[in-house]
């Protein structure tokens, strides 16, 4: 037997994921969690890399032996990002796989058929990095996530937007989608609330030709533009903008957009300048042990994607999964995991700004966000700010 991720891929790319098979001898004497993204579809670019941190750090816990004695099995399903997609794959997850929990998701359109759906069945489920407001307190049943909830985030690049230029005129971008229009709600009234000025433009989500809402944006004479979207798009956006004679500061909301993405749109814009991010965990380019972690399990295990941020993201999972499961003990049923996520408290030092802490009432807890700026002679991140820790209360 070996110490690697146990996985059984139901879509065509398996091969981003290295797979063994499971015995029914064997299934039961492991932790088995299900895990659902989007491998195939608009923004697989964005949820590739944060299950590719979360299969890091599995990999590495069953190297290390496992919890309690026992490794950890992990079913991935790919739902292309729709939505009755993910809802079957949860339900096959649930009925056939009996997996205890469910991790990851994708949009935010295909996460609340997902929670519904699981709250009937007693399984939990924890969004990765984007996330809706039905793990903010009050908090649903089953319900929680460690990642981006988008009326938190847009809150949060409000303010910290206010150390690039304070009262400034700012452009919210997004694509037309639940989580987009909540982010830039937030994002406006951050920023209003500062003093500054609004205004935003909405594509759909399929968009190719970036031109006109660029156009459009940079027609309404803004100091900051923030794009509110994930790693296409913003491969897009960002030399569509250059283009159209925008070369002031542009933010980039980490919605799984990495490093390597940024340094490809500066490429094709022509230049690196004035190109901001705002994120929930560490850069890949923060020097520090807990980073340092991460990096080095990539090297160690490989991944398809180079290493960034996001794959910081899904190890901070794995990190909170595992004090989940070493708390449940074993066996471990869906109930008593429940129960371990509501009094979580994992140190997160180094993966981002706190711990992760969650609730009976709040199944999100604080967050800590931090302003980066790209630095184009050294292609890496650079710290802007200091953590911004924000709480998950006053939001419904």
């Amino acid at each position: 037997m070996t110490g690697r991720l146990l996985l059984r891929v139901t879509y065509a790319a398996a091969m981003i994921a290295g797979s063994v098979a499971v015995s029914p001898a064997h299934a039961q004497e492991t932790y088995k969690l299900g895990y659902i993204t989007d491998l195939s579809g608009p923004l697989a670019g964005s949820y590739t890399p944060t299950w590719e941190g979360f299969q890091l750090y599995m990999k590495a816990l069953n190297d290390r032996g496992g919890i309690n004695g026992h490794k950890v099995e992990v079913v991935l399903d790919d739902d292309g990002l729709k939505a009755d997609r993910a809802t079957a794959d949860a339900k096959k997850q649930a009925e056939s796989d009996k997996v205890i929990g469910i991790f990851g998701l994708s949009l935010s359109s295909t996460q609340e058929p997902v929670y519904s759906e699981m709250r009937k069945a007693g399984v939990p489920v924890v969004s990765t990095f984007s996330g809706i407001l039905d793990t903010l307190p009050p908090a649903q049943p089953y319900s929680y996530s460690t990642g981006v909830v988008f009326e938190v985030a847009g809150e949060a690049i409000g303010e910290l937007i206010q150390k690039i230029k304070p009262k400034a005129k700012v452009v919210g971008m997004t694509f037309d989608s639940v989580g987009g229009r909540a982010a830039i709600a937030h994002n406006k009234k951050a920023v209003l609330a500062a003093g500054g000025t609004w205004g935003e433009v909405l594509f759909p989500v399929t968009t190719r030709d970036f031109t006109p809402f660029a156009q459009e944006a940079v027609a309404q004479k803004p100091d900051i533009i923030v794009g509110h979207y994930g790693s296409g798009q913003n491969l897009g956006m960002i030399p569509a903008l250059r283009r159209s004679g925008f070369d002031g500061p542009y933010v980039v909301a980490s919605y799984g957009v990495t490093e390597e993405t940024i340094e490809q749109a500066a490429k094709r814009a022509g230049s690196g300048n004035n190109i901001y991010y705002v994120t929930r965990y560490s850069s890949a380019d923060d020097k520090n042990p807990a980073v340092e972690a991460v990096h080095a399990a990539q090297k160690k295990y490989g991944t398809s994607k180079p290493f960034s941020s996001m794959h910081v993201t899904g190890w901070a999972l794995g990190k909170f999964v595992e004090a989940a499961l070493g708390k449940c003990g074993w066996p471990c049923d869906r109930a008593k995991l429940d129960m371990a996520f509501q009094t979580s408290d994992v140190d997160a030092t180094g993966l981002t700004g706190g711990p992760i802490v969650m609730t009976p009432t709040d199944h999100y807890g604080p967050s800590y966000w931090r302003l980066y700026v790209w630095d184009p002679n050294a292609n890496s991140m650079k710290q802007e700010s200091d953590w911004l820790k924000k709480d998950s209360k006053g939001y419904k």
